[in-house]
């Protein structure tokens, strides 16, 4: 196989992509042997593995998988690569990412993003989305990117330490100093400080922002800061509640079903991950065609399945197992949903943010 995997591809409910292969012509042929290579930079633990057996499969091109662990480290990832194309030097340019919807926004407002060809990427096949996912703020009428998953970002924790789920105080307390663990991401690690305050994780009122920075730093007296390793610490019972993505906690408890998650009364957020082209993207092409086999139903439910994610795609619903449509971590309730908040990307007064988070992690 063509893919490389920084971690473990965790396979879960029996439904697999192996052996499809999406029912068009226009994914087949390999085209340029020179462009049989699709660079694909995606989060850790992010993937089925048997998606891109089945592409590679349909389409004859290879996938060389790479990953990352925060929106952040992705944004820095994409900046040395420019660095090293103006310095003469090879450039490690990726055709597939998939940025946060607020990261997004920032690429695509910085003309950083290539639009889908709709050659490869048909209407016929966007219409398998949510008509939810058709009118995104950020991407109205899926122009640049589609949908590759959605969830939730909350606490995990130790049902045998804690007889109540916890709210964000939680990271205050003494008690538990050195097994809780915060995400090394800027805006959803301000989010738990601002949740915890009663703010608006989207504030940008300077005092509102100094406040949240003298919260964080407090929770960062007992919490480390941890996006890379906290599933499978969380797993092994190293830490006792953390930050977490849903779909994280989702792996990780199938390994200790003493996890819980919860989103607090304070609040969570509800993250929306798309998949997209850079601007300058080798195999542009190639990535095309990857968009359009991920809007196959029956791959998307595939990796629906394989993660504990909610795609997007409202015909691939029909196939997801039905244990998986009730796991309220996957498709929370509507009680839930009222808690949520989408980060947004808040252009200039963004600053305040990364300048307050240098402030936070210091030498951590």
């Amino acid at each position: 196989m063509g893919a490389t995997f920084d971690r473990r591809t965790v396979l879960r409910w029996g439904l697999t992509a192996s052996g499809l292969a999406v029912a068009t012509p226009l994914l087949s042929g390999c085209g340029d042997p020179r462009d049989d290579r699709v660079s694909f930079l995606n989060w850790q633990d992010y993937i089925g593995e048997e998606i891109i057996d089945g592409f590679e499969s349909a389409t004859g091109l290879s996938v060389r998988y790479t990953t990352y662990e925060s929106n952040d480290e992705l944004a820095d990832r994409l900046v040395l690569a420019g660095v090293s194309r103006r310095g003469g030097r090879k450039a490690t340019s990726f055709d597939l990412i998939v940025p946060s919807d607020n990261v997004f926004a920032r690429f695509r407002d910085q003309d950083r993003l290539r639009r889908l060809d709709p050659e490869f990427v048909t209407e016929e096949l966007l219409a398998n989305l949510d008509p939810v996912f058709r009118s995104l703020e950020s991407d109205p009428e899926n122009r640049y990117s589609v949908p590759w998953a959605t969830g939730t970002t909350g606490i995990g924790y130790d049902t045998t330490v804690f007889d109540e789920p916890p709210g964000w105080d939680v990271f205050l307390d003494t008690a538990f100093a050195g097994r809780l663990s915060l995400l090394d991401e800027r805006r959803e690690a301000f989010a738990a400080a601002l949740f915890s305050l009663g703010e608006d994780p989207n504030s940008a009122d300077p005092d509102v922002i100094a406040a949240a920075e003298a919260q964080l730093v407090a929770m960062a007296a007992n919490a480390v800061f941890n996006s890379g390793t906290y599933l499978d610490d969380l797993a092994d019972g190293n830490l006792v509640a953390a930050q977490a993505f849903s779909v994280d906690l989702v792996q990780a408890r199938d390994r200790n079903p003493n996890l819980a998650f919860v989103i607090p009364e304070q609040g969570g957020t509800r993250w929306i991950d798309l998949i997209c082209i850079p601007d300058d993207a080798p195999n542009a092409e190639g990535a095309s065609r990857f968009i359009a086999y991920y809007l196959d139903p029956a791959v998307a439910a595939a990796n629906s399945a394989s993660l504990g994610v909610d795609t997007g795609s409202a015909a691939a619903r029909e196939l997801i197992p039905a244990e998986v449509l009730a796991d309220p971590v996957v498709f929370p309730p509507d009680d839930v949903v009222a808690r949520l908040s989408v980060l947004r990307d808040l252009g200039d007064d963004e600053s305040l943010y990364v300048d307050a988070w240098e402030r936070v992690r210091g030498d951590r």
